[in-house]
């Protein structure tokens, strides 16, 4: 069994049905995502057994108690203070411990889903990206945290998740507030050392909506967009192909990490169903940057068109979901990960 993390805005209640699964002994979740995305966030951790987690069964959920503990804790100055720790600081504090004692690189990988990701979906590819990015020994990855919203698994939905998306995004904008004063607590109050863990982010499809949502939101709260993350990857972007060019959103994508990388496919048919029968512009993740002159430094694209070892009849179909059905961009993205550079960079 391995244990990764869960962070969501999707319903969490005491109600009981056919239509919920349990999320810890009193609390249950949803499955089909048939909700309006909420401000308020949960988190926890899901366990599963990679070699059999194929259904929503095979997932063991524990979202926490969204209560307050209290604890007694010392500072370097040797002061002892009472400190409430919340849900989002035990996630956060657990995730610190275990790369500050890391013999080697250990990395978390923060990963947003997209369009038409039910709860069981979400967690599909949850396990697909422990095979993918944790297994291999040359990967950094060593933990994966889910950001899941309330997406729906109908086609008929788009402008629905497309909602919840840019909603979905004012949550995570909290939920970077919150990491950004645990850095701020640990690093300056108490005076604890950093560790060499990076923190990266991947966006896939709709869930590059909810980054530009997050990063608006960030800004209307007048929160600095800081620089959190190591590696930010953009992959299949259902976003407008000029959402990287000043002054939208996303052209500050670049403030919140080390470099951007964006994945794209002309042949992604998913985003050409997008384009012609949802938005009047072309996809970012279809065609690449509108104005490749215009993007910041440090931000590069990577065209995966040509690639031909993408696996599963659907997924060479829709050439949508390349980042864990395409062991060469997988392999790829775990270079970029590690501070490499792109073989698809041209």
């Amino acid at each position: 069994m391995v244990t990764h993390y869960i962070i969501t805005n999707r319903e969490v209640t005491s109600r009981k049905s056919r239509d919920y699964v349990a999320v810890n002994d009193k609390e249950f979740m949803r499955k089909d995502g048939d909700e309006e995305a909420r401000h308020n966030l949960r988190y926890g951790t899901v366990r599963f057994d990679p070699a059999n987690a194929k259904k929503l069964n095979d997932f063991e959920i524990n979202i926490l108690p969204d209560v307050a503990t209290s604890t007694l804790e010392q500072y370097a100055d040797g002061q002892t203070v009472n400190k409430k720790i919340f849900p989002s600081t035990k996630v956060f504090e657990e995730l610190y411990k275990a790369g500050s004692k890391a013999k080697k690189q250990e990395d978390i990988l923060v990963f947003v889903h997209g369009f038409r990701n039910d709860l069981e979906t979400a967690l599909e590819t949850l396990a697909e990206l422990h095979k993918k990015y944790v297994e291999p020994e040359h990967s950094p990855v060593e933990k994966i945290v889910l950001f899941t919203w309330p997406a729906k698994k109908k086609m008929l939905k788009y402008r629905s998740d497309a909602y919840d998306a840019e909603q979905s995004g004012f949550a995570l904008a909290r939920s970077m507030g919150s990491l950004r004063e645990f850095f701020r607590e640990k690093f300056v109050n108490e005076k604890k050392p950093g560790c060499d863990q990076n923190i990266h982010l991947m966006c896939h499809s709709m869930g590059n909506r909810v980054l530009q949502s997050m990063i608006t939101s960030i800004e209307s709260m007048d929160l600095p967009i800081t620089n959190i993350f190591g590696q930010i990857v953009l992959v299949a972007a259902d976003v407008d192909y000029d959402a990287m060019q000043e002054p939208k959103a996303l052209y500050k994508t670049i403030d919140l990490g080390s470099r951007v990388h964006i994945y794209y496919n002309n042949k992604d048919f998913a985003l050409e169903i997008s384009e012609t029968t949802k938005n009047s512009f072309n996809r970012l993740g279809r065609w690449g940057a509108k104005k490749t002159d215009r993007l910041p430094d440090d931000v590069y694209e990577s065209d995966v068109t040509e690639t031909m070892d993408t696996k599963g009849i659907s997924n060479r179909i829709t050439n949508h979901s390349y980042f864990i059905a395409s062991e060469d961009v997988v392999q790829d993205i775990i270079e970029v990960l590690r501070g490499e550079s792109s073989i698809f960079n041209f």
